[in-house]
């Protein structure tokens, strides 16, 4: 489906892990961390951190129940996900980074299988999908004003990664609004992850 820039009632969405819960106590630390050392860093509120799977883009509403079926039949497919939070980055880098980001680790690969098979269903549906390698990370701040390094000050987050396992038990279908303090992100949908291990 191609967007329509013009049609404003048009919903910006996406598709993702929601995080807060599963690692509350370890945003807010590393969110703390980089807040007290970093006078130009604007943190993702913890509880709008999520793994995106896919984004849609501008999507007419009568897209929302086409997707819901197929999502739904996606998740009827996987087990609840393991999943830990795996170190520190940045883009381009940690020396002088723009963004502040998270890295995901899977151990038994099949949050990897999970996005493939959500990408596939995604592209069945006629929306354009993304041909790049799905690398999971989550976007966690953004720098304000350029600083130096931040390599030293994330080797001072108290604990080690990658951090204790957690169960993703679903994801979420969200609609992102630009708001004058910000982006807000809403989810529309719930997708538990249904099959019986």
């Amino acid at each position: 489906m191609a967007e329509d820039p013009l049609n404003r009632s048009a919903l910006r969405c996406f598709l993702a892990l929601p995080l807060h819960e599963l690692f509350h106590d370890e945003l807010r630390c590393i969110l703390g961390t980089f807040r007290r050392g970093i006078p130009g860093v604007r943190g993702v509120e913890p509880r709008q951190v999520h793994l995106t799977l896919h984004f849609f883009g501008s999507i007419p509403p009568s897209e929302i129940d086409h997707i819901d079926g197929s999502m739904r039949q996606v998740a009827s497919l996987y087990a609840p996900l393991r999943v830990a939070l795996d170190g520190v980055g940045g883009f381009p880098d940690l020396k002088r980074p723009d963004i502040l980001w998270l890295g995901m680790e899977d151990k038994a690969g099949t949050l990897l299988s999970f996005q493939k098979a959500l990408r596939a269903a995604v592209g069945q549906l006629g929306f354009k999908t993304e041909t790049r390698p799905f690398y999971p990370h989550v976007t966690i701040g953004r720098i304000k004003k350029r600083t130096g390094s931040l390599e030293t000050l994330a080797s001072r987050i108290p604990f080690r990664f990658p951090s204790a396992e957690k169960t993703a038990d679903h994801f979420a279908l969200y609609q992102s609004h630009c708001l004058p303090e910000g982006v807000r992100y809403e989810i529309l949908k719930t997708y538990p992850f249904s099959k019986k291990t």
